[in-house]
């Protein structure tokens, strides 16, 4: 799916859902006023195990710091989002949750073009073997989000990683 620019958080977590509804509900109508057809496109995608890449406009996830946002695009099965700017605490929430964004320009990408992301330069290649240049995940990111998120992260290492290699926990 391509998306325009300010699409903010209630579009795809809408507030009318919450509280009340379980994420399953809330997937379910995702984007609903954009694309109704956006829920069933995205389930015919993770069940078939293809990857879904979310191309955005500019300030996606403008509006809200409710970190569902970022849960629902996770529970839809969106594995990362390309877009020219992100809203700074939606970013935050999506790479808590294990959702890569990637900072890039989305000229050329038609919705349904197969692409390839590299997360860690942020160069995108589309099918015709073009390329377009963003801007990648630190290590660290690519930890967080390749571990699902800053939680399972932080279990997996015991706390915060320092610098030399050992560890930072409370006792």
């Amino acid at each position: 799916m391509v998306l325009g620019d300010h699409v903010n958080t209630d579009i795809h977590c809408s507030t009318k859902y919450m509280p009340g509804k379980d994420s399953a509900f809330i997937v379910e109508h995702a984007f609903e006023k954009l694309d109704p057809n956006f829920p069933m496109q995205a389930k015919t995608l993770r069940e078939a195990g293809r990857t879904i890449i979310l191309i955005a406009g500019r300030d996606f996830g403008i509006n809200s710091s409710r970190e569902q946002a970022a849960q629902i695009l996770r529970d839809i099965g969106v594995a990362v989002i390309l877009a020219p700017s992100f809203a700074r605490a939606f970013f935050r929430n999506a790479i808590n949750n294990g959702l890569a964004l990637i900072t890039a320009p989305i000229d050329g990408i038609g919705a349904g073009q197969p692409l390839c992301v590299d997360l860690a330069s942020g160069r995108i290649t589309l099918d015709d073997h073009s390329s377009l240049e963003g801007s990648g995940l630190s290590d660290v990111l690519l930890d967080i989000v390749s571990s699902g998120g800053l939680l399972a992260y932080l279990k997996q290492h015991n706390g915060w990683p320092t610098s030399k290699g050992r560890v930072s926990a409370a006792p």
